[in-house]
């Protein structure tokens, strides 16, 4: 009995831990068209990042805006990749067994498909990307292995 109620648990701290890494201005892709493409054209795994695997996310853009590699951005840096972003983890497991999170951000999620509750759902369930944009939509590499980052790409500048 007691070995079931402590498995009940267990069962619902995953649920709720994982739970709170998406919310209103963030979400983690783990079954759109681009992991499958991922998958498909480099073969490339999906892996569920915890909590603490956002957390080094976070370490290393704050190493990449000390080294100034975010200069493009015109709002105080820190304020508006913490606060004013729409963020898209996109995590994926490379041929040399590293743990990466593609991290796709962007000012606004436009409105494609126009309708306003769709937009949302879309944008939390796959890869957005736009055209363009200039400073506004930018994606970033983040090894979370070796706590590095590469191919910072902004759209546009």
């Amino acid at each position: 009995m007691n070995s079931k109620f402590n498995l009940i648990i267990l069962i619902f701290s995953i649920l709720f831990s994982c739970g709170k890494l998406n919310n209103e201005r963030s979400t983690i892709l783990l079954n759109s068209e681009y992991n499958k493409r991922l998958k498909s054209e480099y073969g490339y795994l999906v892996w569920n990042p915890k909590k603490s695997d956002l957390e080094t996310v976070n370490k290393v853009l704050k190493k990449a805006i000390a080294d100034k590699k975010f200069d493009f951005i015109k709002k105080p840096i820190l304020e508006n990749i913490n606060n004013n972003l729409f963020k898209q983890y996109i995590p994926y497991i490379d041929k040399n067994d590293n743990r990466i999170i593609l991290l796709n951000v962007s000012c606004d999620v436009l409105a494609i498909p126009t309708l306003e509750d769709q937009k949302m759902e879309h944008w939390k369930n796959e890869f957005y990307e736009v055209y363009d944009g200039g400073s506004c939509y930018w994606k970033i590499t983040i090894n979370v292995d070796t706590e590095k980052y590469s191919n910072l790409l902004v759209n546009g500048v």
